[in-house]
C-alpha cells in the first residue's frame, strides 16, 4: 500500500520542495521501499513506494514523460493491463509499470481515461500543456484519496494527517461528520471529521486549474441494469468466470500471499480459487491462510469450518488466537493510523493478524470482505414475492428457509415480510407487541428485531441540521426497484463501503501490506446487482448462485453452511471486561468532550439493562463502541 502526496499553488507560487518533503515523509510509513518528490513551479508530487506486484520493483514515482508533458504518481494496481496494451499499443511486460498504463491512458482519452481501468487506484497526473491537475480513484474505493481545496491552494495525500503538515489547513471539526456517526449513517461519502477535508468519493474524478475546479462521476451502477440468461446453469457459469478472473487479478505477486480464511463461504471461496489457479500455472508465488480463532469463545470459533477447508486443499495454515484482546488496545496507534473515528469494532483483532502476516514476510493480504454485499442474501425477496401475490412460492421458501437455518417459521416470516414493510413510525409499538408475545407464549428471549435508538442530543442535532443533510443527499435513484433490488442497490451505495474500505486500507498500510477484495471487483459488483434475485435466493437457500457455482471448489460443508458465527461475544465480554471504567465514564457524563453530542437517558437505561441481565442487542453494543472511540479520538484532536 503505497502512498501518495500533492500540492497545486493556484495562485501561481511556487512550491518549496522542502514542503512536499515534509508531507511526503509524514507517510513514510506506507512505503518502506523508496521515497521520492518531484516539483516544477507551483505543482509538486510525492511518493513512498510499497513494491507488491513484480511490475513495481521497476516502478518509478513520480514519473515525468517529458515528450507527453505529463507527470503521475499513484498508488494502483491495474488488473486489465492486456487489454490496455492492445489498445494503447503497449507491450504487457514486467519493467513497465502499472502507473505508466494509467499515465497513457490519460494521453489518449484524457478526463475519461478512468472509465477504461479495471483495479484498485488513486492516481493525480499533472497536464504541463493544459496546467492542469487531474485526479481519480476507483470504482468501490478501496484506495484512499484526501483532499483540501480553496482558492489559492489545492492539496492532496493517501493520509490526512499529510495534509496537516501545509499551514493553510486547520483542525476545525466537522459536527456533522461526528452526527452522521454517530447515527451510523453513510449516506455522505466525501465529508470527513474536518471541516476543510474531503475524501474524493469512489468513481470519481477532480480536475483543478487556476480558475476552476471540476469534480465529477465517472461510473456509476445502473439502478435499472438486468441480466437475463436462459438457465440457472448460465448464471452459474457466469459467475465462476467472473469470479474467478477478480481472484486471478489479485494474484499478481512478487511476494507471499496471506489469505484470510474465516470458515465462510466468502473468504472459502477466495482461497480455494485462488490454490486452483496457482496450482494450475505452477506459480511459485507462496499462498497461506490466516485465521483468527478463538478458545474461549465456541460459539464464535471456526476451526471445524476452516479445518474442512485444510483438509480440501492442503495447504499452509495459520491460527492466531483472539480471544484475551481489548477492542479498544493500541487505541493510539491505531487513531493515528486511521486520522478519524471508525466503524469497525474488530480492528485490534484484524491488527494482531496483520502482524503475524508481516512478521512472516507477506505483503498481499487476500479476504473475502464485500461478499455479503456484492453477492447479496437476496434481502426482502420474500416481501417482493408477497407483493407480486406469489404466495405459494413465498411460503415455501420461507419454510426450507427456516428448515435449513433450524429457525421457527412464523418468527422468520415476521422477521423478512412484516416488519420491513411496516412504516418506521409504527415499528416500535409492533417490535413492543412481538416481544411481549414471544415472550410470553414461548418463553424465550430470542429477539426478531432490535429497536433502535437515537442518543444524539436534541440540540447538537438541530444545530448540525443533520436530517435536512441526508434529505438533500438522498439518492432517490433506486426509487422504482423492487424491495430485493432497492436492499441490494442501498447496500453496495447508501451505507459504509467506502469508509470501511478506506479504514481497512489505512490499517493494513502499518504493517507494509496491501489488502485485495475480489468480491469488490467492478465485474463482480455489476455482475451479481444485475442477475435476478430468484438465482440468489432458491430452494430455502440464501446467496444461491454462489453456493451452486463452488460446485467440487469448495467442500460441501461449506458449501451448503447455513449461516456463520459472529464475534458478538466476543466484543461483549472484552470491552467489558476492558473498558469499564471509560464507558461508565462516558454514559454517566463523565467525559466533557462527548456530552454535547449525547443525550445520555436512553444510554443509560440500556447500560443498566445490560449490568441486570447481561443482555444487550448488537446494535446497542456497536453504538457504545462507537462512542467510546469517538471519546478517545475527540482527546487526541483537543489537546
Amino acid at each position: 500500500m503505497s502512498a501518495i502526496t500533492g500540492i497545486f499553488y493556484r495562485d501561481g507560487r511556487n512550491v518549496n520542495p522542502e514542503v512536499i518533503k515534509k508531507m511526503n515523509n509524514i507517510l513514510s510509513h506506507r512505503g518502506p521501499d523508496c521515497s521520492a518528490i518531484w516539483s516544477d513551479g507551483p505543482i509538486a508530487f510525492g511518493h513512498q513506494m510499497l513494491y507488491t506486484t513484480t511490475e513495481s520493483l521497476n516502478e518509478i514515482l513520480p514519473f515525468h514523460d517529458e515528450k507527453a508533458g505529463l507527470v503521475i504518481t499513484a498508488d494502483a494496481r491495474i488488473d486489465n493491463r492486456k487489454e490496455l496494451s492492445e489498445e494503447l499499443d503497449i507491450e504487457d511486460k514486467e519493467d513497465v509499470s502499472d502507473s505508466y498504463f494509467i499515465l497513457k491512458s490519460y494521453e489518449k482519452w484524457g478526463e475519461k481515461c478512468p472509465e477504461h481501468l479495471l483495479g484498485d487506484f488513486a492516481f493525480a497526473i499533472w497536464d504541463k500543456k493544459k496546467k492542469k491537475l487531474f485526479c481519480s480513484r476507483d470504482h468501490m474505493g478501496i484506495k484512499p484519496f484526501y483532499y483540501y481545496s480553496d482558492d489559492k491552494l489545492f492539496i492532496f495525500g493517501t493520509e490526512i494527517k499529510a495534509l496537516f503538515s501545509i499551514p493553510e489547513v486547520n483542525y476545525d471539526l466537522n459536527e456533522l461528520k461526528i452526527g452522521l456517526y454517530l447515527k451510523r449513517d453513510g449516506t455522505d461519502k466525501h465529508l470527513t471529521f474536518y471541516k476543510n477535508i474531503l475524501s474524493l468519493t469512489a468513481a470519481n474524478y477532480i480536475c483543478v486549474n487556476q480558475q476552476f475546479t471540476l469534480k465529477k462521476m465517472y461510473w456509476k451502477l445502473d439502478p435499472e441494469s438486468r441480466i437475463v440468461m436462459d438457465s440457472d446453469e448460465e448464471y452459474f457459469k457466469a459467475y465462476k468466470e467472473i469470479f474467478t478472473e477478480a481472484v486471478n487479478c489479485r494474484l499478481r505477486s512478487a511476494f507471499p500471499i496471506g489469505s484470510d480464511l474465516s470458515g465462510g463461504l466468502d473468504s472459502s471461496s477466495v482461497v480455494c480459487i485462488a490454490k486452483q489457479l496457482l496450482d494450475r500455472k505452477k506459480s511459485k508465488t507462496k499462498l497461506e491462510t490466516f485465521s483468527q480463532v478463538f478458545d474461549y469463545f465456541k460459539e464464535s470459533d471456526e476451526r471445524y469450518y476452516i479445518n474442512k477447508v485444510l483438509d480440501f486443499i492442503e495447504i499452509k495454515s495459520n491460527f492466531i488466537k483472539c480471544d484475551n484482546i481489548n477492542p479498544v488496545d493500541q487505541i493510539d496507534t491505531i487513531l493515528w493510523h486511521q486520522d478519524q473515528p471508525h466503524f469497525l469494532p474488530f480492528l485490534t483483532i484484524l491488527s494482531t493478524v496483520f502482524k503475524k502476516m508481516q512478521q512472516n514476510g507477506f505483503r498481499i493480504h487476500l479476504n473475502g470482505i464485500g461478499g455479503d454485499i456484492v453477492i447479496s442474501h437476496g434481502e426482502n425477496y420474500f416481501s417482493d414475492l408477497a407483493t407480486k401475490l406469489k404466495f405459494k412460492k413465498l411460503f415455501k421458501e420461507v419454510k426450507s428457509s427456516s428448515k435449513h437455518r433450524n429457525k421457527v417459521f412464523y418468527k422468520e416470516l415476521i422477521k423478512n415480510l412484516i416488519i420491513p414493510i411496516i412504516p418506521e413510525v409504527s415499528k416500535p409499538i409492533l417490535i413492543r407487541i412481538i416481544r411481549y408475545f414471544n415472550l410470553l407464549i414461548l418463553q424465550q428471549k430470542e429477539q426478531i428485531y432490535s429497536e433502535p435508538h437515537d442518543f444524539l442530543n436534541n440540540d447538537f442535532t438541530s444545530r448540525t441540521k443533520i436530517m435536512r443533510f441526508r434529505e438533500e443527499n438522498e439518492d432517490l435513484s433506486e426509487r422504482n426497484l423492487s424491495n430485493a433490488k432497492k436492499s441490494h442497490y442501498n447496500s453496495l451505495f447508501k451505507y459504509t463501503q467506502q469508509e470501511e474500505n478506506e479504514v481497512r486500507a489505512n490499517l493494513a498500510a502499518n504493517f507494509n501490506i496491501e489488502s485485495r477484495s475480489p468480491y469488490n471487483d467492478k465485474r463482480m459488483v455489476e455482475f451479481c446487482y444485475a442477475i435476478p434475485t430468484e438465482v440468489k435466493f432458491k430452494y430455502g437457500w440464501d446467496r444461491y448462485i454462489q453456493r451452486a457455482s463452488m460446485t467440487d471448489i469448495l467442500p460441501k460443508e461449506i458449501q451448503w453452511r447455513p449461516s456463520k458465527t459472529n464475534l458478538i461475544n466476543v466484543l461483549k465480554k472484552n470491552l467489558f471486561l476492558f473498558e469499564k471504567n471509560n464507558l461508565e465514564n462516558i454514559i454517566y457524563g463523565n467525559e466533557k468532550l462527548i456530552n454535547k453530542y449525547i443525550n445520555f437517558n436512553d444510554l443509560q437505561k440500556i447500560y443498566k439493562k445490560f449490568e441486570i441481565d447481561n443482555s444487550i442487542a448488537y446494535i446497542h453494543l456497536l453504538n457504545l463502541w462507537q462512542i467510546l472511540i469517538l471519546s478517545e479520538w475527540l482527546k487526541k484532536v483537543q489537546k
